[in-house]
């Protein structure tokens, strides 16, 4: 009676076959992982400070153009209607710096940049900083970068919709957050934006 089975040179070359798509497969894989959970974070993220000024109006009355600095609007608004705020975690600049970051317990890190309120000076017949008609940021654009993953690598600013990284840009309005630039919109919105368009 003959016996059937591989050889064992079979068996070698179907391992290496196997390695060799696992090789060329598993980067891939990861890359769409990594950046699937880099597109739900930063959602996440939006979410959270969106619903923290809507809060702020909703039960104060007031709104980001209500606050004068980075600092009021972080310890006035994200410290008490953040429920996953790192209260340890809020960092305002020093030596002249305007500039406020905190963190949310599951580690993003959110800096405030470049923030004035309504009261900001403003030329004559120029529209104020953060008016409450929602028409011009709070201070220069953009005014808030999100980091989603904290201190972890890439730590790489967000350019192409297609491939995003952990690091986002938003400005900060009378009572809304909205992704700044292309890239962050069409990671916000799962789309590319047109040029000199979005929402």
């Amino acid at each position: 009676m003959k016996k059937l089975g591989f050889t064992l040179a079979e068996v070698l070359i179907t391992l290496v076959i196997i390695g060799v798509i696992a090789a060329m497969t598993i980067p891939t894989l990861m890359n769409n992982t990594n950046a699937q959970e880099y597109r739900s974070a930063f959602k996440k993220a939006m979410s959270s400070v969106n619903q923290a000024l809507e809060t702020e109006y909703a039960l104060e009355g007031l709104t980001a153009a209500d606050f004068d600095s980075s600092a009021e609007l972080v310890s006035d608004v994200f410290k008490k209607r953040l429920q996953t705020l790192d209260v340890d975690n809020i960092v305002t600049g020093s030596g002249g710096s305007a500039d406020t970051s905190f963190t949310t317990a599951d580690g993003a890190i959110f800096t405030v940049v470049n923030f004035s309120g309504a009261g900001a000076d403003t030329s004559e017949g120029e529209e104020a900083n953060c008016n409450y008609e929602n028409t011009k940021a709070c201070g220069t654009e953009p005014n808030l970068y999100i980091d989603v993953n904290g201190l972890r690598k890439p730590n790489k600013l967000t350019t192409s919709y297609k491939r995003p990284r952990d690091i986002y840009t938003a400005s900060i309005y009378s009572q809304k957050v909205i992704p700044y630039d292309e890239a962050a919109q069409g990671v916000m919105y799962d789309r590319p934006v047109e040029e000199g368009g979005g929402d």
